[in-house]
């Protein structure tokens, strides 16, 4: 799992730092959600130790959601501020479309998620691109995203799903769509993954998790993942059966703010996961290991 702890004048910095890249980049933030973060942050790095107990009933839900996708865009930024820009076409058009949408993602409605849909493949590509590890995201991938690790490359299709009934039939696109890609490719080192995004599932209302400290957050964190897998993995491995052996498994992904009573600090988590499709070999299961290892 990770914390990310800083405060909030470091992260006012480093987001303001990345709306600057992205109008770099030609991003039109406008007046829109990027927008409302950015004034937000900047009010509680001013005023958290000082706020009435009425601006913080009126704004601390806002400011939840806020910090959720501020760190999503500073992940991007620091992920990418050193490759040079026409390397990153792909990435541009994913956060021209990804800056849109409601503020608050609890607002979604099924017309308003394309937006956020394209900021998490953004995401996936700037977790997993870790050059000095050997890792790459592939920026051109004809699938959502790409890896480049050792001899393979890894295509991947993320999907961001907000009710549990909706898992097998996104799995299962997902999955004909990484059929379609591998069969395509040419030579024995091309496999698939598909990527779930499941925080609207097991926290729609982007509630505070509290914890005691660290460690107490870590082993809850823990089991609501455990949880999650062990209720819903026989969906996909069921869909597996069907589909090419060159897809190894599923991804999984949530992230959510938590109360640190001991370090007595808002705090920003997420949670990566893997579960490998059944039957794969040992060095299959090792590739997704280390690759979630390293997000």
């Amino acid at each position: 799992m990770i914390i990310a702890t800083q405060n909030y004048d470091k992260i006012y910095q480093d987001y303001s730092d990345a709306l600057e890249w992205m109008k770099q980049l030609g991003v039109d933030l406008g007046s829109g959600r990027t927008f409302n973060y950015h004034k937000m942050i900047k009010f509680w790095k001013d005023n958290y130790k000082t706020a009435s107990r009425d601006d913080v009933k009126n704004q601390f839900p806002d400011f939840v959601s806020s910090m959720l996708e501020i760190h999503d865009f500073i992940a991007i930024y620091k992920s990418f501020k050193n490759e040079q820009n026409q390397h990153l076409n792909e990435i541009i058009e994913k956060l021209k479309k990804g800056v849109k949408g409601p503020i608050n993602s609890s607002d979604e409605t099924p017309k308003s998620t394309t937006a956020r849909n394209f900021l998490f493949e953004a995401l996936f590509a700037a977790k997993v691109h870790r050059p000095d590890f050997g890792v790459k995201a592939i920026l051109n991938a004809e699938s959502d995203t790409g890896i480049q690790i050792d001899k393979y490359k890894i295509w991947v299709e993320c999907k961001r799903i907000s009710t549990d009934a909706k898992i097998e039939s996104n799995v299962r696109t997902a999955s004909n769509q990484l059929d379609k890609i591998i069969k395509k490719q040419r030579g024995s080192g091309h496999r698939g993954i598909v990527a779930l995004e499941v925080t609207r599932i097991l926290n729609p209302k982007d509630e505070l998790l509290v914890s005691n400290n660290d460690s107490s957050l870590s082993r809850s964190v823990d089991k609501i993942m455990d949880k999650f897998i062990l209720k819903y993995s026989s969906i996909w491995q069921e869909i597996y059966t069907e589909k090419s052996n060159k897809i190894l498994g599923i991804v999984i992904c949530f992230s959510f703010m938590s109360t640190s009573e001991e370090r007595k600090l808002l705090v920003h988590a997420s949670q990566w996961a893997v579960n490998p499709r059944l039957g794969i070999e040992d060095g299959e299961k090792l590739l997704l290991q280390n690759l979630v290892a390293n997000i």
